[in-house]
């Protein structure tokens, strides 16, 4: 019985197209707007329709996130408990040593982890240079373990996005909380990055 409604299972799933389409890049204000102002379950079911185009629906990706830098960011986004102008139970600790992060990667890619992603609380790497270097060795050392790896570090220059890259880094987040107009409410006004 177990073996007729597995293959009945198999059966449903549907086939993903040889070739998905290209990747769209240029695109119009007013199409943007049109996104934008659609009504949100249209929007749910376009991305539905197009993540089918490019992935097997009936499978997730699983990824592990490790914090590696704790407290004492220099932001002051009142929302945040990595802030160091807040009082919270956050206690700010060192960047964790290359080990450890190694030792979590594994036992990620062992529990069915395909990305491993490393977060550190702080404005940017500025004055961060050995720091940063065993980053990049994280980043090399996991990618060679056959995973993904994506990092979240604060602000970048061009040139430590491109080291980062070259270091086998395969997605960058950053994230935007707010709008430019309403960030004055959550956070520093100049800590808005230049768009």
């Amino acid at each position: 019985m177990l073996i007729a409604s597995e293959s009945a299972r198999t059966a449903r799933r549907p086939t993903l197209p040889p070739t998905a389409p290209p990747t769209r890049h240029a695109w119009t204000k007013q199409e943007i707007q049109d996104i934008y102002d659609s009504p949100l379950l249209d929007l749910v079911f376009r991305a539905a329709s197009v993540h089918r185009q490019y992935h097997d629906p009936s499978k997730i990706q699983l990824c592990t996130l490790m914090n590696i830098k704790t407290g004492g960011c220099s932001e002051d986004c009142s929302y945040c408990s990595q802030s160091s102008r807040y009082a919270t139970p956050t206690k700010a600790s060192r960047l964790v040593d290359i080990e450890p992060v190694l030792e979590a990667a594994r036992k990620a890619k062992a529990n069915g982890s395909t990305r491993f992603c490393m977060g550190a609380a702080w404005r940017d790497l500025s004055g961060r240079k050995r720091g940063f270097e065993r980053i990049l060795t994280m980043v090399r050392e996991i990618r060679g373990m056959g995973m993904e790896v994506c990092t979240t570090l604060g602000m970048l220059s061009p040139e430590q996005a491109r080291q980062l890259k070259e270091a086998g880094l395969t997605a960058y987040n950053h994230n935007l909380d707010t709008s430019r107009e309403y960030y004055p409410e959550v956070g520093w006004v100049a800590a808005f990055p230049p768009m």
